[in-house]
């Protein structure tokens, strides 16, 4: 939600200010050993649509309403430092299929018997689930099914309604694996988190569903829109990322076909800024936004990569191609 590396600076200051305190939390604590609860949280845009009960909102009149918001997580880590390859134990963390519309903070996993300690480095991937997947609330067998043949890590489904306009169907289905590391925990704004001697350390993985509605890609804080995606909707008013391919990020159009506006009547444009697109049209620019809706607790910001077909890493998520 915020710009990353303004994110990132500001986080860092207060890191110095918070080292030593958290240093003395782990002194005379090395034999000690707490507990990790994890949580998954689409925060209440997952749960309520559109506009949320926090009051985020399209700006273009829409609004919507959710079936299922479906991700797929696993291979959470815990690193002591940037270059430490071991990592505790942690059982059952893989692979994990959520339906974030069920509730706004569901538990995922608890890691008993860990070393009360700082973890430096903190990370966890969205991947395609299995067929051995856990699953957290109301994944129905189809869902995962579809989401296996599909190779899809990513899966929001729900009807937008506009005051003035036929109502319209999204099913927006994300194929992609894509790896978080590093990460920020915003709530002590420090890097990674800090297990606590015979307590419970509560954490959430956090997923913004605004990020794939912004228009702006380099905007600190971009408004959420859905005319593009509407007026991209084929004759049974269901719009998919495929058809996203029809509107160009310079040249959009509205539901009824005319040059895509803002109320001044000022020409819409979706800025990429520098991120390398496959093409320069909504497809691409929504698929990228939808590798960047992993976070931690909150708006705890990851350096994110992504793994192709074949295990090798990229720092940018190129569409893949066109069904």
């Amino acid at each position: 939600m915020t710009n990353d590396s303004a994110f990132r600076t500001s986080l860092r200051v207060a890191r110095l200010a918070s080292a030593i305190a958290i240093a003395s939390a782990g002194c005379g604590a090395q034999s000690a050993s707490g507990t990790l609860d994890m949580a998954a949280s689409g925060e209440a845009a997952a749960v309520d649509g559109y506009p949320s009960s926090t009051g985020v909102a399209y700006v273009d009149g829409w609004t919507m309403q959710w079936d299922f918001v479906l991700i797929s997580v696993g291979q959470f880590y815990l690193q002591t430092s940037d270059t430490d390859t071991t990592r505790p134990p942690l059982p059952e963390e893989d692979p994990v299929i959520i339906n974030l519309h069920d509730a706004v903070l569901q538990n995922l996993w608890a890691f008993p018997g860990l070393p009360a300690q700082r973890y430096a480095n903190v990370g966890y991937q969205i991947f395609p689930p299995t067929a051995s997947s856990r699953r957290v609330g109301t994944v129905t067998d189809d869902h995962l099914n579809t989401m296996i043949s599909g190779g899809i890590a990513y899966w929001l489904h729900g009807t937008a309604m506009h005051p003035s306009h036929h109502s319209v169907v999204l099913d927006l289905r994300i194929p992609m694996h894509t790896s978080m590391s590093d990460c920020m925990n915003a709530m002590d704004m420090t890097e990674g988190l800090v297990v606590t001697p015979n307590g419970m350390t509560n954490i959430q993985l956090t997923f913004h569903l605004d990020h794939v509605f912004f228009d702006s890609i380099v905007a600190p804080e971009p408004p959420i829109r859905f005319e593009a995606y509407a007026a991209a909707a084929g004759s049974d008013f269901v719009v998919t990322l495929d058809e996203l391919a029809s509107q160009p990020l310079a040249n959009l159009h509205d539901i009824d076909g005319s040059p895509l506006v803002d109320a001044m009547g000022a020409p819409i444009v979706y800025d990429p800024g520098s991120t390398p697109l496959a093409t320069q049209d909504l497809r691409s620019f929504v698929y990228h936004q939808a590798t960047t809706v992993g976070h931690f607790n909150g708006e705890g910001h990851c350096t994110y990569v992504c793994i192709d077909a074949s295990g090798a890493t990229q720092p940018s998520c190129p569409a893949p191609p066109l069904h």
